[in-house]
């Protein structure tokens, strides 16, 4: 299959890059860094984990930012994204695949992210309440409500170039962190920045037993505008491509 072909092509060309090291040890670090607060920290055990997850929700921007931007200034290096645009008849399959590599190195990346912390949090930690089947729908949660984010990067770093892909992650960023304040409410379904951290913070208070009219605040229109906005978004984004030649001005 071309697709499966393309896959492994894509996969060979991140050996013995900071590709791998990101999705890598950025996961090792952060969720290391978080255990060894949280054993002396006084935060009762649900505010630690939804902390957490909020963290990695804010903080993931601007990794989608740098990564999406290494990939494509690797084509734009390797000769102006000619072997991107022509390796292929189908040309599309050229965006996918690309896209598609990383969307399974940032799933790694978060599973091994959340599996960590919570390996420690419940092995070294001693804090039970939330069991590994709670980090896997959580990493899940985070993975999903992020595709439509790696779609825009990715089209935004191929055409205009990486500082524009981690300048917008950096905003990014600090977008999703207002959006977890009192100014998201209300409107945080609607807007991309705000799904991954609300998601995964209703989830956790679902896990903690909280009354279900809370739960209910704008999930289901978060969750039919995820789905919808991500589906676009690709759609768009493949349309796009399609009709593409190429970067003007290199970077």
């Amino acid at each position: 299959m071309v697709l499966i072909r393309l896959l492994k092509s894509e996969f060979l060309k991140t050996k013995r890059t900071p590709f791998l090291i990101i999705h890598f040890l950025v996961p090792i670090i952060v969720s290391m860094l978080f255990l060894a607060y949280y054993s002396y920290s006084p935060w009762n055990y649900s505010d630690k984990v939804i902390a957490y997850l909020q963290a990695l929700t804010c903080g993931y921007p601007i990794i989608i930012g740098l990564v999406c931007a290494m990939v494509s200034e690797q084509e734009a290096g390797a000769g102006h994204f000619q072997e991107m645009l022509t390796s292929t008849k189908i040309k599309i399959l050229g965006f996918v695949s690309k896209l598609l590599l990383l969307l399974m190195f940032s799933f790694g990346a978060i599973f091994m992210s959340i599996g960590i912390f919570g390996i420690g949090f419940i092995g070294i930690l001693h804090e039970n309440f939330f069991d590994f089947r709670f980090y896997v729908i959580a990493a899940c949660i985070l993975f999903i409500s992020h595709v439509f984010i790696y779609v825009l990067h990715f089209v935004v770093s191929l055409h205009f170039g990486k500082g524009a892909s981690i300048g917008l992650g950096i905003v990014e960023s600090l977008l999703v962190a207002l959006l977890l304040t009192g100014l998201g409410d209300g409107i945080w379904s609607f807007i991309p920045y705000g799904w991954g951290g609300h998601f995964v913070s209703l989830w956790s208070l679902h896990w903690s037993g909280a009354e279900p009219s809370i739960l209910e605040t704008g999930l289901k229109t978060g969750i039919i505008a995820c789905v919808c906005g991500t589906l676009i978004a690709f759609t768009l984004s493949c349309i796009w491509f399609w009709k593409w030649e190429g970067r003007k001005s290199v970077s």
